[in-house]
This record gives C-alpha cells, sequence and structure tokens, in this order.
C-alpha cells in the first residue's frame, strides 16, 4: 500500500482527515461528494473513508476493460511501418503507458511530496476537494491549496475550469511536457523545495517496488 511510504502513516492519515473536515466546515462549497445529484451532508465518517482509499492504493497496472480498436493498429502498420506481428504487444505496451503515466506516476508524486510536506503543514485532501489535492492552513488561519499535476499536458477540463472561477489555488507540475526539463524548483513552498528532486523522487518510487 502507498501509504507505507509515509513514515508515521497513521498519524498522518488522521492529520489529513482532521484538517480536510476543518477546511470544509470554512469551505464546504469546495466538497465534491453528491447524493442526487446535491451536496451530500459533510461528515468525518465520508471524509475518512475517501482518504483511507487514497491511502491504501497500491500502484499497479490494471487488466484493461475495453477492446483495442484494431483499425488504429492496422493505421499503425499502414502509415509507421509497424510490424503486424508484434500488435498485440504494441497494444498491451501502449495500455501499459497509458496506465503508468495517467495513474501510478500521478499517485506516487502526490505522496512523495506528502513525505517532504507533512512536517511544513501541508496535507493530503483525497478526492474530498474540488480542483485541489493538498491543503495547508497558515498561522493566521488562512488555507494555501494546491492542485498537483504530472506534467503541463495533463489537467482534465473540469479542473482547469475550477482552477480559472478559483483563482486562488496554486497549480504546480513535475514536467514540461515538450522539454523534457523538471519544475521541482519551482515547488511553491520554499521550505519543501528544497527537498524535492527528480533523483530523489524516482528512487521514491523505486524503492517502493524493492520492498
Amino acid at each position: 500500500m502507498i501509504k507505507t511510504t509515509i513514515p508515521e502513516w497513521n498519524d498522518v492519515l488522521k492529520k489529513c482527515i482532521r484538517l480536510t473536515h476543518k477546511y470544509l466546515v470554512d469551505h464546504p462549497e469546495a466538497w465534491t461528494k453528491k447524493l442526487k445529484r446535491k451536496p451530500a451532508p459533510i461528515t468525518i465518517e465520508k471524509i475518512t473513508s475517501d482518504i483511507s482509499k487514497i491511502f491504501n492504493i497500491d500502484p499497479k497496472i490494471k487488466t484493461p476493460t475495453t477492446v483495442p480498436d484494431e483499425l488504429v493498429a492496422e493505421l499503425l502498420e499502414l502509415i509507421c511501418e509497424y510490424d503486424k506481428s508484434q500488435r498485440e504487444l504494441i497494444q498491451k505496451q501502449y495500455n501499459n503507458q497509458k496506465q503508468i503515466e495517467q495513474v501510478v506516476v500521478g499517485t506516487f508524486l502526490e505522496f512523495y511530496i506528502l513525505k517532504n510536506s507533512i512536517e511544513h503543514g501541508w496535507i493530503q485532501t483525497g478526492n474530498c476537494l474540488s480542483g485541489i489535492d493538498m491543503i495547508k492552513q497558515n498561522e493566521d488561519e488562512s488555507w494555501n491549496r494546491l492542485q498537483i499535476k504530472n506534467s503541463d499536458n495533463t489537467p482534465n477540463s473540469s479542473s482547469a475550469g475550477f482552477i480559472k472561477e478559483k483563482g486562488n489555488i496554486i497549480t504546480w507540475k513535475r514536467r514540461k511536457s515538450t522539454t523534457g526539463t523538471y519544475y521541482w524548483d519551482e515547488f511553491p513552498d520554499e521550505d519543501v523545495r528544497v527537498n524535492l528532486s527528480e533523483e530523489n523522487f524516482r528512487e521514491f518510487i523505486k524503492e517502493y517496488y524493492k520492498k
């Protein structure tokens, strides 16, 4: 489980639940949970369930539930001259690559940052808050809000719209897609930034699978 990457993870989980609930008391409009298309009651139980699910993720590739489009394979073979005998392998590799890029790396990224930022006040909010992955409460009781993206070309339409509407959310990306460079030195918290690097992030992931 991804929670094992966090020292004293049970205490960290409790802190995440407590502060997410506190944030929602101040900002109930951010609550993502619906009940018959209407906002569901904000409860510690729902917050606990949601964030606990995130902590219990085991990042791995799942068996696809969709059938590959054979026309795509035929066009790849026609236009790119792919070997037809390798079609099944290429389709499998493509599916695996999508899952790694869209799910696995993103999950590790959030927990890598959590591990290095929890002592500075940042916590993981699971899927409880619209367009927000992590929050931090300041001494004056105000909140910092952070959305984390693996690459500058990965924001989805709903989160992008939320950010545009709620301009006080900080968006940080790990990677610049057009150059393959990284934004670690632009992480929006100076105290956390000094402990982040691409090399350490990759080692963080590798250590998980070694265990």
